[in-house]
């Protein structure tokens, strides 16, 4: 198994035991089911070849959060097969996101974890970026949305953490322990 192969499966079982958690977040400010969403995808991730774990994911999973998710995690997979600089990779895929879904940092959403981790993790230091993505993750507990269904929710989902920055903190955790099991 390649570590691109261990990855998605190591991200598979966190999301597997963390996906009630994952959907409540979502039910507080969406549809409820991005824990469900996130565990289609990298149900499929887990299977694909090496290499095509994160394509395989943006198929099953589907819908906005695969895409923006998918980029995401093909910045990752980049990285773990062909050693690709993951700084630079993750900058691109946080710009295409931004692009894509139209957000920025402060409208609550997945960028408030992906981009302090992005600017933490210029310098290559993926401890730093995990603690960025948590500290902006913990931020959106306070923001009111901007973008995606839980601008519709009452308070505009103020006092609940945004399910997408929680996924992002996960992605990153995981890397490193895929990382250090090497």
């Amino acid at each position: 198994m390649t570590i691109a192969q261990q990855y998605f499966s190591r991200l598979l079982s966190r999301i597997e035991a963390r996906k009630d958690e994952l959907n409540a977040l979502d039910a507080a400010l969406g549809d409820g089911d991005h824990g469900t969403t996130m565990l289609r995808g990298l149900t499929r991730a887990a299977q694909a070849e090496s290499g095509m774990g994160a394509k395989a994911f943006m198929r099953a999973s589907g819908g906005a959060a695969g895409t923006l998710f998918g980029l995401v995690l093909v910045a990752i997979e980049r990285h773990l097969v062909s050693d690709a600089d993951l700084p630079a990779e993750l900058a691109l895929a946080e710009a295409r996101i931004c692009d894509l879904g139209q957000v920025k940092a402060g409208d609550k959403s997945m960028i408030d974890a992906l981009s302090p981790a992005v600017s933490a993790f210029s310098d290559g230091d993926l401890d730093a970026a995990i603690e960025a993505a948590r500290q902006g993750c913990q931020a959106t507990i306070a923001l009111h949305a901007r973008r995606g269904r839980a601008q519709y929710v009452e308070g505009k989902g103020r006092g609940h953490q945004d399910p997408g920055a929680t996924s992002i903190v996960i992605l990153f955790e995981v890397l490193r322990e895929t990382r250090e099991g090497q």
